[in-house]
């Protein structure tokens, strides 16, 4: 306890407070309110924003360029970091001795020192650990009652539940089956389901657990005991429908942690596509996450593979700008003094069409994200010709008007309006021909 503390600089704000097994309540003692738990939240209650990056390799030995990496993804705005123990492309073996009859202590020990880097260099960072990575046979084993299959999620536990800048996901894009023959990336339900139950007996810190399966397999752990938030990956989620629709089934966080990449399945217009994935996901009450490069794959020197900083892969010519726009989030909420927290999002309000328009409100305040699309194919869209608009039918009262430019952080103030049926159109800073996406607010007066 007393170590996890020691190792930040002082005054800095953990995220300890994420919703636990126990409650919406802080992995420490400090109080918190035990409400709106589809939001993530620091020990002292504040709100969490949750802007993902995919950085598998970040803790893995061999990886050159690992302090790069973390510092890059800070500068560019992340404040969580998916990341594994798998040393070769997707297996766990590292983790153990030559004979598999100990755990490899030394490899261990240069995990830590990644980790321990990020929480004192970077404490608004959580940094989301995938013990057994996507290692089928691991996941085989710990069933089959292996005791070094076993040691792996134990031994992780007890030696950093207790940081406060980390969270646990079992394992990663398997398929999850029931009584199917177990070929390929899959594995059976109940093997997962004691992995998470151990790991939720074992844990006294309230340190978050969740699973993360195959693409477009939705979420097979919605109801079980030991599973503290929802985690997704799917395609194309530039209207927030699978986050809408798990919102629907269990109050906690829906977290989609996979979508396009910049290098696999890439979009046509990068920046345009992770910006709009990143507000509609927020704006849906849900949390998303980036994938630049290909850090799935081991580093081979060539920049490609591996993890790299962002900013540098940016320069070399390897990444297109995908998260440049993040930033810009942070600066919205902070400058509007605004959070998530009991907010509740309504695309009816905004026209019912999620993929131009999306829309979260609370009684005071209402948010609408005006994608501004030119087409129907979010992998190839692109900011529509012309100036974006939006129709809302507000409830009786005065409201002030301001527009953000959500590619630049630039804010326009408008002429208040009043209730009733009210056309938005957004500014032209730049002249009639204009086109881009645009975020509204509106509050009451």
């Amino acid at each position: 306890m007393e170590l996890a503390r020691q190792l930040g600089p002082p005054g800095a704000r953990w995220p300890l407070g994420f919703l636990s097994r126990r409650g919406f309540q802080p992995k420490r003692k400090a109080a918190a309110a035990p409400r709106r738990p589809r939001q993530f939240a620091y020990d002292n209650g504040d709100w969490f924003l949750h802007i993902g990056n995919t950085g598998y390799r970040y803790v893995v030995v061999t990886e050159p360029h690992w302090q790069a990496y973390i510092d890059q993804a800070a500068e560019m705005g992340a404040t969580k970091i998916r990341t594994w123990f798998a040393q070769s492309r997707s297996t766990v073996e590292a983790l153990f001795d030559a004979g598999r009859t100990g755990l490899a202590l030394a490899y261990w020990q240069k995990i830590e020192r990644r980790i321990v880097y990020a929480l004192n260099r970077h404490p608004q960072i959580v940094l989301q650990l995938i013990p057994y990575a996507e290692d089928t046979e691991e996941i085989k084993r710990y069933a089959a009652g292996d005791p070094m299959a076993r040691l792996v999620a134990s031994y992780a536990q007890a030696r950093w539940s207790a940081f406060p800048s980390v969270q646990w996901t079992i394992s990663n894009d398997r398929e999850i089956v029931r009584g199917q023959p177990l070929t390929g990336r899959r594995v059976d339900w109940d093997m997962i389901d004691r992995m998470g139950r151990d790991m939720a007996l074992r844990e006294p810190w309230g340190t978050l657990i969740t699973n993360h399966q195959a693409r477009f397999s939705g979420y097979d752990f919605v109801d079980a005991s030991w599973s503290d938030f929802i985690t997704i990956e799917d395609l194309d989620q530039t209207g927030g429908e699978r986050i809408l629709e798990y919102r629907a089934r269990r109050a906690q966080p829906v977290v989609h942690d996979e979508d396009r990449y910049e290098l696999y399945r890439n979009p046509a217009n990068r920046r345009y596509f992770f910006r709009r994935l990143m507000w509609a996901s927020l704006l849906s009450g849900g949390h998303a996450t980036y994938g630049g490069l290909r850090t799935y794959e081991p580093y081979d020197g060539s920049g490609w593979r591996g993890v790299s900083g962002y900013y540098d892969a940016n320069r070399a010519g390897r990444l297109y700008q995908g998260a440049h726009d993040f930033l810009h989030i942070h600066k919205f909420f902070r400058d509007a003094r605004l959070t998530l927290v009991g907010m509740t999002p309504d695309d009816a309000a905004a026209g019912g069409d999620p993929k131009c328009w999306k829309c979260i409100r609370d009684g005071q305040t209402l948010i609408v994200y005006l994608a501004n699309p030119d087409g129907a194919r979010p992998g190839q869209d692109n900011p529509a010709a012309g100036n974006a608009w939006v129709k809302l039918n507000l409830p009786e009262g005065g409201y002030s008007v301001r527009w953000f430019d959500p590619r630049t952080g630039d804010w326009f103030d408008a002429p208040g309006v009043e209730g009733g049926p009210r056309k938005f159109e957004a500014p032209s800073p730049w002249g009639s021909l204009s086109s881009e996406d645009w975020v509204l607010l509106l509050r009451r007066r």
